[in-house]
């Protein structure tokens, strides 16, 4: 039995109906109030082009049917990226909330637009994607998580509680004895429900968040009798943790079934990371779980990717049957990736490893653009408002740094970035070119070189072999010139 339920609307007072009861008493006269009519929007959709963005937090990159992953439910999402083009070479700036979406926002690195974590704020003269849009006549909304280091930059932003104060923003304290099945980093049961690794969430689908967050989107599309162009966004919170889907989806896949790549030799990998790495590991409260515990983990993660998918699809089904459906821009994408076990980690960290720097990127213009592709090019979070303003034909603000994508969507040319820059905090910096990926620490002057081609899950760092030096070292003259 939970101590706080959630309270039933069965529950509350009943005003009317006990004034109704005096009326039939004759103690009062009959109720003169209008009996409320619905009155559909009357729509008149704008001729330039929308643009609906589907974002996730901290989903993987690999966490999806359409990128190849062996038995994990995602059909919306499969169907979304079969009507566009998928970039399996897309990268966050940065691993964490803040940064990644800032970078987002303004086409900006983080030494640009000063958010180097999630507490910091982005500097005032930035120029931000909603508020560029809306300077040319665009309506802005934005429904659920905004979180980059500024408020204020939709015209519309809606963002429901949890009802159990797993996440953020919260409609009632979190609490432990909510979530009986629990298992929490350090192994500790913690007031913090960022300290819990997985759990059930203990409600139907229709009370989570993301459930919520879907239904206002719907509702903000019905009502939308506005004759401006728009730019809507979906802002899940989920997958990121606490990692607590509702069944059925907690139960969905079997802890045996996650590949043993993830989750096999992780402390021999961690052994040959620098030092801040390991050190972050146990600072985390990582160092105790077992190979059980990131099965467990990654099983449960799959189960909340299938959660936030089927959402996706209750609103693409309700988007597709629209008068907006056939002039708008899809972008699907995710702040940044997750651990599942990789080098013993779980969840986000210092590292900037393939499971939580690359993030999945889908766009899609149905009959404006190319359909069923899938491309290598190198692209990362800056890109992002650069291609949305050449697609929408709009001009670009000299101070964005990223390029736009449209060439690559046209098919106008299938070259791109040579390579990508990331960016931990103030002293984790990152290099991804087609076939390496250096990642340096000023904290400890030390780091980690990777030959992807050979090396996909980053076990075997190559920073100080010997053969290797001369790609290194040309990484490294590359990198402290950018940062």
């Amino acid at each position: 039995m939970l101590k706080n339920p959630i309270p039933s609307t069965k529950d509350a007072l009943g005003f009317d109906n006990f004034r109704e009861d005096l009326a039939k008493q004759g103690r009062l006269p009959p109720s003169g109030a209008p009996k409320r009519e619905t009155v559909e929007p009357v729509r008149s959709p704008s001729n330039r082009p929308n643009v609906l963005w589907l974002m996730t937090d901290q989903l993987r990159a690999d966490a999806l049917g359409f990128a190849g992953h062996p038995f994990v439910q995602t059909p919306n999402l499969d169907r979304l990226a079969a009507r566009g083009t998928v970039f399996e070479r897309s990268y966050c700036n940065s691993p964490v909330c803040g940064p990644s979406r800032a970078s987002m926002m303004t086409g900006r690195y983080l030494k640009d637009h000063g958010v180097l974590q999630n507490n910091f704020r982005m500097h005032k003269q930035e120029q931000t994607l909603p508020e560029i849009l809306a300077g040319h006549g665009y309506r802005t909304a934005c429904v659920g998580k905004t979180h980059c280091g500024r408020s204020g930059i939709w015209e519309d932003n809606l963002n429901p509680a949890d009802a159990f104060g797993a996440t953020k923003p919260d409609a009632s304290p979190f609490h432990p004895e909510h979530f009986p099945d629990a298992v929490y980093l350090h192994h500790r049961t913690s007031p913090n429900p960022n300290r819990m690794l997985y759990g059930t969430y203990p409600a139907p689908v229709e009370v989570t968040k993301s459930y919520r967050i879907t239904s206002e989107a719907m509702k903000w599309l019905y009502y939308n009798d506005d004759p401006r162009p728009f730019i809507l966004r979906l802002s899940f919170d989920d997958p990121h943790p606490p990692v607590v889907p509702p069944e059925p989806f907690f139960s969905m896949y079997a802890p045996e079934d996650i590949p043993d790549e993830l989750v096999l030799d992780s402390a021999a990998s961690l052994a040959n990371k620098p030092a801040v790495l390991q050190e972050y590991n146990a600072f985390m409260g990582c160092g105790v779980l077992t190979e059980e515990d990131h099965r467990k983990h990654a099983a449960a993660y799959l189960g909340f990717v299938s959660h936030v998918d089927a959402q996706i699809g209750r609103f693409l089904d309700y988007f597709e049957q629209s008068e907006f459906a056939d002039n708008t821009i899809i972008l699907f994408n995710s702040d940044h990736g997750h651990y599942t076990g990789e080098h013993g980690f779980a969840g986000k960290g210092v590292g900037m490893h393939e499971g939580v720097s690359r993030i999945p990127t889908v766009i899609a213009w149905p009959g404006h653009l190319p359909e069923g592709e899938k491309n290598q090019v190198l692209t990362d979070g800056t890109d992002l408002l650069p291609t949305l303003l050449d697609l929408l034909e709009l001009p670009l603000p000299e101070s964005v740094k990223g390029k736009s994508l449209g060439p690559v969507l046209r098919q106008e040319s299938d070259q791109h970035k040579d390579e990508l820059f990331l960016q931990w905090s103030d002293f984790g910096f990152g290099l991804v070119g087609p076939r390496y990926k250096l990642t340096w620490y000023a904290c400890d002057d030390d780091g980690e070189l990777y030959d992807l081609s050979k090396d996909p899950y980053e076990r075997d760092n190559l920073f100080h072999d010997p053969g290797y030096s001369d790609v290194k070292n040309e990484m490294l003259e590359r990198l402290h010139s950018r940062r």
